[in-house]
């Protein structure tokens, strides 16, 4: 069994790390799916990988969903730059790590990270609350926070990395000078109804430009149809997405994980955020951030509304183009950079 080594291929080295440690604890010692059988094979794939790769300096978790991860990039970076090493993450998305060198491993998803000690640092910068239906704002960037969090102090970058190959940035040059739309994030893992803009307002500011030039729509399967655009919803990987996204002139969409790559990747944004978080909580100062300070804003509800999502009304097809036509004016480059002191 082997941790994941980022320079390799870490999804065929995650699958062999899993199925290794299936074989340490076969499933007639205890029931499969028991919580008997989870702990046990949690404490194997930890046994094994520590045996091989012996222990974390830190091991950073955050959740299961890959733009928790995806924001964690930016920790580890900010902990290397601090000189810290044998930095590991735990992560069932390696390939949002592969190329870069700031993860020494990467390792599954367990619920046992605490079993690590000390070294284990689990993040998050709001927790849920499900009663009220709403996450806890932060006073700052959840990047910041995250940093935070790990024990990062000083001055760090506001942004998330994604290093991709020659191979896979070339392989969409065909995207270049286009714009890449994603009008839904309801398939998420986590999705809420108040990061949601109206698929036909989206739909509306494609039929306004796209004589003009060409849309690539992405994201899952099942999000809204865009008519006059190109359709690659759930035809692209993540890092085939991110490479899309290096190519293409600019993204439109809404706060999320896309978001998140496209500032990766150097791609300026156009991002309707509404007033359920605030640019400076979420967004990045080089995108358009089309945010309705309300007095009700930032609210970080996630379903519920008490006023018809009147943050997400007032912003309208106008203002997207409007926003789209600001980043068309400026040339395609390196992105500033926003900092912030801890």
């Amino acid at each position: 069994m082997t941790a994941v080594d980022p320079s390799r291929n870490p999804v065929n080295a995650l699958v062999q790390c899993k199925a290794a440690a299936k074989r340490m604890v076969p499933p007639t010692l205890y029931e499969r799916g028991s919580a008997m059988y989870r702990n046990t094979l949690a404490l194997a794939r930890k046994a094994v990988i520590a045996s091989r790769f012996g222990f974390p300096e830190v091991l950073l978790h955050f959740g299961i969903a890959p733009g928790d991860d995806l924001l964690c990039t930016a920790v580890l970076r900010e902990l290397k730059k601090r000189g810290r090493e044998r930095l590991w993450i735990m992560s069932n998305f390696p390939e949002l790590f592969a190329g870069m060198n700031d993860a020494a491993h990467v390792i599954p998803v367990d619920q046992h990270g605490g079993s690590w000690g000390r070294r284990y640092k689990h993040l998050e910068y709001a927790r849920y609350d499900p009663q009220l239906d709403r996450g806890q704002p932060t006073t700052r960037h959840v990047i910041a926070e995250l940093c935070a969090r790990a024990g990062v102090t000083g001055e760090v970058d506001i942004r998330p990395y994604l290093s991709l190959t020659e191979t896979e940035r070339n392989g969409a040059a065909w995207a270049s000078g286009q714009i890449v739309i994603q009008n839904s994030g309801m398939g998420a893992r986590f999705s809420m109804l108040n990061k949601e803009w109206f698929p036909e307002r989206f739909q509306a500011v494609v039929n306004s430009l796209h004589r003009e030039i060409k849309f690539i729509q992405i994201g899952l399967a099942g999000d809204p149809p865009l008519v006059n655009a190109l359709d690659l919803r759930g035809k692209t990987s993540i890092r085939e997405s991110a490479a899309i996204l290096a190519q293409a002139r600019l993204f439109v969409g809404i706060e999320g994980f896309v978001m998140h790559i496209a500032r990766a990747m150097e791609c300026p944004a156009v991002i309707v955020l509404g007033g359920r978080t605030a640019p400076w909580q979420f967004g990045y100062t080089c995108n358009v951030n089309l945010y309705s300070p309300l007095p009700c804003s930032p609210c970080w509800l996630w379903n519920r509304c008490d006023y018809g999502r009147a943050c997400l009304d007032m912003i309208t097809t106008g203002d997207v183009i409007n926003g789209i036509k600001q980043v068309l004016g400026n040339p395609r480059g390196a992105l500033a950079v926003d900092k912030t002191v801890i």
